[in-house]
């Protein structure tokens, strides 16, 4: 009798025993499942503020980017200058982007999630934002060369760079920006992939081996190119103090003040590009050494970054030219291409300074001339 009790007395103890760990296990689970809610509506915010962030950009890409395309078609005098030809392909390409970057986003939604299994839309992801964003940064280099070559060599200018020869150099940005988009096209691991995302579709070596090393090449010589130009600036500036005779009020200012600003604008020439560009990069590589996830939100900053730089570039290149700024105020008001009559100037200001040394080169060859018939 004392046996059965005792037996009764475990079973109770055990049912006891099992019932608080169900409870145990029911309160973890539901604990952990608030957490997982928490953690969704966190996420999902995030996400809404990134496709915010995406719309403005979207919007800011072709507004910006349509307005030059038309300037430089329509103005006849914009149209004639050679290096508006880079800043006309570059507003291409950069069009391109902002035309492509819904299709990204699509990605991020729920109908995105049934177009990632399919192979030919997940590559063409791939495809047009390479391609596009390889062209806008080959261009920014062109436009370097181009500005280079027109302070470094201003009385040969047209010589060295004619049409012909911009739009071969164009030409052959698309060419390359085009072939390197072609290269996931045919090697990818898109079969081993879970979704369609950078770090699980692109292979490791098309990314540490071409993208990566392209964009530091390229970062290096843009900084030597406008470093080069802001040092023969100042030193054309120098010249031209000593041999051509200013007022005391007017000299300091009117020679001073090209040289500061040259500085400016190259500051934040290179400075948009890398801050744009260089967290870009510094997430792909981390997601080579398995340190962060495409579908992350750092990844997804990283990505608007990048992205933010076809937005920046209409008014980098096109906006702080007086040229331009007519050209988009008439162009807005609707007024006729015949009517715009805008005063071409080079981008950068270190070209007044080439203009003043071209006219105080045509007056000694003139006094030289001049002297030789006396």
């Amino acid at each position: 009798m004392q046996s059965r009790r005792l037996t009764d007395f475990n079973k109770m103890k055990t049912t006891t025993a099992t019932y608080q760990l169900q409870l145990d296990i029911s309160n973890s689970s539901s604990s952990n499942l608030a957490a997982l809610v928490v953690v969704e509506e966190h996420l999902s915010a995030g996400l809404l503020l990134w496709l915010i962030i995406n719309a403005l950009l979207f919007a800011f890409i072709l507004g910006g980017n349509i307005l030059t395309i038309i300037a430089v078609r329509t103005c006849r005098n914009l149209r004639s200058v050679i290096s508006n030809l880079f800043i006309l392909s570059l507003a291409v390409s950069d069009f391109i982007v902002g035309i492509a970057l819904p299709y990204h986003v699509v990605f991020y939604m729920g109908i995105g999630l049934q177009l990632g299994r399919l192979r030919a839309y997940c590559l063409l992801r791939f495809f047009l934002f390479i391609c596009a964003c390889c062209v806008s940064i080959l261009t920014l280099i062109s436009i370097a060369i181009d500005r280079y070559i027109a302070v470094m060599y201003a009385l040969h200018y047209r010589r060295y760079m004619t049409r012909r020869m911009a739009y071969l150099i164009i030409s052959g940005n698309w060419c390359v920006g085009a072939l390197v988009a072609l290269i996931p096209i045919f090697w990818n691991k898109w079969t081993e992939a879970q979704g369609c995302e950078f770090d699980e579709v692109l292979l490791p070596w098309y990314v540490a081996g071409i993208i990566t090393p392209g964009f530091i090449v390229i970062w290096l010589c843009m900084l030597v190119f406008y470093w080069r130009i802001m040092r023969e600036a100042s030193k054309q500036a120098q010249r031209l103090q000593q041999s051509v005779v200013y007022n005391a009020n007017s000299s300091g200012r009117s020679m001073l003040h090209p040289d500061w600003k040259s500085v400016q604008i190259v500051v934040f020439i290179m400075g948009c590009f890398t801050l744009c560009w260089l967290p870009y990069f510094g997430v792909a590589i981390a997601q080579l050494l398995r340190a962060c996830r495409s579908n992350s939100m750092i990844y997804k900053i990283a990505f608007s970054l990048a992205i933010a730089n076809s937005a920046l570039n209409p008014i980098i290149y096109s906006w702080k030219n007086a040229g331009f700024r007519r050209a988009f105020a008439q162009t807005l008001c609707c007024k006729s291409a015949r009517c715009c009559r805008v005063d071409v100037e080079q981008p950068l200001p270190a070209e007044c300074v080439v203009k003043q040394q071209r006219n105080e080169y045509d007056r000694k060859q003139l006094n030289i001339a001049a002297a030789a018939t006396q």
